[in-house]
C-alpha cells in the first residue's frame, strides 16, 4: 500500500477499513458473533483506534499466524461447532448484506457457499513464457465472506499448511467437499493497493 500503517486500519469515510467491514456485519445481524484475528503486534493499536474512534462494536480477538491459514484456525478455535462461520477478508468493507446473506443461507442449505463475480477481463493461461486464450465463461472470480457449516471447515482445518491453500474454501476443497457457489457483489473490493482504496473510499459516497 506504500503506507507505513496496515491496509486495515487506514481511515476512509471517518473510520478504519476494518471498522467498516466489522459494521457490515452486525448491521446485517445484531446478534452476529465476530472473531477478529490480529498479529500480536497490532493488538495494542487496534485497542487505541477503538478507543479513539469510540468503536463498540462487540468483538473477540485472537492472534494471527504468518499465513491466512494459521490465522482463520486460531480463530476457529473460538467458534462453536454447531455455528454457521462467515469467514471474511477485514480489508473488504463494501461486502453487500445481500452477498452476506446469500452466503449464509447456501451454507445453511448445503454445508459451505462461496460469493463469485464474472471476469469481465479476458484471460490467458500462462506456462513459463507461453500463454494461451482461455474461455473466460468458464472462470468467476472469488470474494468473501466465505461460509461453512463450523464442524465442517473445523475439521478441514487439522491438515497440513499448503501453498495452494489460497482461500478457505480451497482448504476445505482438499477435504473432498464439493463448493457451492452464490453471486456475490461488484463492489466488493479487497483493498490491496493504493488504487482500490480511492475506488472504495470513492464509492463509500455513492
Amino acid at each position: 500500500m506504500e503506507l507505513a500503517i496496515p491496509k486495515q486500519f487506514i481511515p476512509i469515510d471517518g473510520l478504519p477499513v476494518i471498522m467498516h467491514t466489522i459494521q457490515k456485519f452486525r448491521d446485517y445481524d445484531p446478534k452476529i458473533e465476530i472473531v477478529l484475528a490480529l498479529p500480536d503486534a497490532h493488538f495494542s493499536l487496534w485497542k487505541d483506534l477503538c478507543r479513539e474512534f469510540n468503536f463498540g462494536v462487540e468483538h473477540q480477538i485472537v492472534r494471527g499466524g504468518s499465513e491466512r491459514f494459521f490465522s482463520v484456525k486460531n480463530a476457529l478455535d473460538r467458534v462453536p461447532d454447531e455455528a454457521i462461520v462467515l469467514i471474511h477478508d477485514g480489508v473488504r468493507p463494501l461486502v453487500s448484506e445481500k452477498t452476506i446473506d446469500r452466503v449464509r443461507q447456501r451454507a445453511i442449505e448445503a454445508g459451505n457457499a462461496i460469493p463469485y463475480i464474472a471476469s469481465p477481463d479476458s484471460l490467458r493461461q500462462v506456462d513459463g513464457d507461453m500463454s494461451i486464450a482461455v474461455d473466460r465463461s468458464k472462470f468467476v472470480r472469488i470474494q468473501t465472506p466465505q461460509g461453512f457449516l463450523a464442524k465442517k471447515i473445523k475439521e478441514a482445518y487439522k491438515c497440513d499448511f499448503k501453498t495452494t491453500f489460497t482461500d478457505d474454501a480451497s482448504v476445505l476443497e482438499s477435504s473432498g467437499e464439493k463448493i457451492e457457489l452464490v453471486l456475490g457483489n461488484n463492489r466488493n473490493i479487497k483493498i490491496t493497493q493504493p488504487i482500490d482504496l480511492v475506488v472504495v473510499e470513492s464509492l463509500m459516497t455513492v
